[in-house]
């Protein structure tokens, strides 16, 4: 007896789908592991990201309140219409540690002989930074640029020998 053609063509055509989709299974399972396998890697790295731009915040946070080494290290209090500190330093690397006694924000700034130089961010009451220049022979102006705070009596003369 002979199968007719449709009969033959209906079952391959019934089997070819149950075919493909283990093989499209197969496939996907592969690429989904591989895609994780991907996202996995780039977690990790992202995690070395970000411990690498945490270790290099503490370090700029450590920069900001600790002097150089090889600076001059000059003690700066801050408070409502008054800066506190020495009226005459010698030249050379020099690191102001300002701290603010007081109950306003304030700030530091020190102008001079091809200087200008004052911290980003205000400084907030009982918070220091340091700021590091490098003195040469002259006068430089100390003041506190914040409002009106220099004509309120946030400024000094400051000579350098």
């Amino acid at each position: 007896m002979k199968t007719p053609i449709f009969v033959i063509t209906l079952a391959v055509s019934a089997a070819l789908p149950v075919a493909v989709a283990e093989e499209t299974k197969s496939t996907l399972g592969e690429k989904t592991s591989q895609t994780l396998e991907k996202a996995g890697e780039k977690v990790k790295d992202a995690g070395h990201a970000i411990a690498e731009g945490t270790r290099k915040t503490v370090d700029t946070v450590k920069d900001a309140v600790t002097p150089d080494k090889d600076a001059r290290s000059v003690e700066v209090k801050l408070t409502e219409h008054h800066i506190a500190m020495p009226k005459q330093l010698g030249t050379g690397k020099t690191a102001f540690v300002v701290h603010n006694i007081g109950k306003e924000q304030h700030n530091f700034e020190i102008e001079g002989p091809g200087l200008d130089k004052k911290f980003l961010a205000n400084l907030g009451p009982d918070e220091t930074r340091v700021l590091h220049v490098d003195l040469k022979e002259g006068t430089y102006h100390v003041l506190c640029p914040v409002k009106d705070h220099a004509s309120e009596g946030m400024k000094l003369d400051l000579t350098v020998k």
